[in-house]
């Protein structure tokens, strides 16, 4: 989106309280709205859109929006309006991902330089600082596409995970051979995503399940609770809770 930005022009910097709601028939400039805090929704080529704690908004140009705030209290922003001779392409887009306290970081410089600007030093750092946003903006961009499209690679795994959890026979290579990859790129991919291997995914999500069951007194022994949720030797099932648990299973 701001891959080819040249010739920019900063034109205005504000803080400020959202209004309950307004509407804005034409956007003199480019726009990079900041929500310090407060929830409003933007309504964009007929599409809601979250402006949360944190998120960052692009609006091209021209364009026609709504808004309304729909958090209770103070709803606090601050905007960059700017011109500038290119953008490759010019569409609303939300920036959800954000190092928030770094972008609040230069927002808030960005803001103090521009009251203060009083020569082409400072108006250079402001153009500084305002390419340094632009830089983290498309790193969340590229990491939002990123992780995404990683997603759907793994789908077909996570949908046949979802049936076969505590199938007892269920193994990487089967979920691996689903997603079309080696048992090494999709341990890899999932981990990516997840946040751990999928063998530690698995565990972790059939032992939850076992507590809830011994919990909930539906099962006599523990031999049932451990074949329910896929384990096919109990001893090793007792195992692996007492160490994910910190104590060993019990019905009583």
């Amino acid at each position: 989106m701001f891959e080819a930005l040249s010739n920019i022009q900063i034109t205005g910097i504000i803080r400020g309280n959202s209004t309950a709601q307004a509407t804005i028939d034409c956007r003199p400039s480019h726009t990079l709205i900041y929500k310090i805090n407060g929830e409003s929704i933007y309504y964009l080529r007929g599409t809601p859109t979250h402006l949360r704690e944190g998120t960052v908004l692009y609006v091209p140009e021209g364009e026609k929006y709504s808004f309304e705030k729909v958090s209770a209290g103070e709803s606090l922003y601050c905007l960059i309006n700017f011109h500038c001779t290119s953008v490759s392409e010019q569409k609303p887009q939300l920036f959800s991902s954000c190092d928030s306290e770094h972008v609040h970081y230069i927002f808030n410089q960005m803001l103090r330089r521009w009251l203060l600007a009083h020569n082409s030093s400072d108006r250079y750092e402001l153009l500084s600082l305002f390419y340094h946003l632009i830089s983290i903006l498309l790193q969340t961009q590229e990491k939002q596409y990123h992780t995404s499209a990683q997603y759907a690679r793994l789908r077909p795994a996570l949908s046949y995970l979802e049936e076969h959890l505590y199938d007892p026979d269920l193994t990487c290579s089967t979920l691996a051979a689903l997603c079309g990859v080696s048992e090494v790129t999709f341990r890899g991919l999932f981990a990516d995503q997840f946040g751990e291997p999928p063998k530690k995914y698995i565990i972790r999500c059939r032992l939850t399940k076992a507590k809830t069951v011994i919990e909930s007194g539906e099962y006599s022994t523990l031999n049932e609770v451990a074949y329910t949720v896929g384990y096919q030797d109990p001893l090793y099932f007792s195992r692996h809770f007492k160490k994910y648990f910190g104590m060993p299973p019990s019905l009583v």
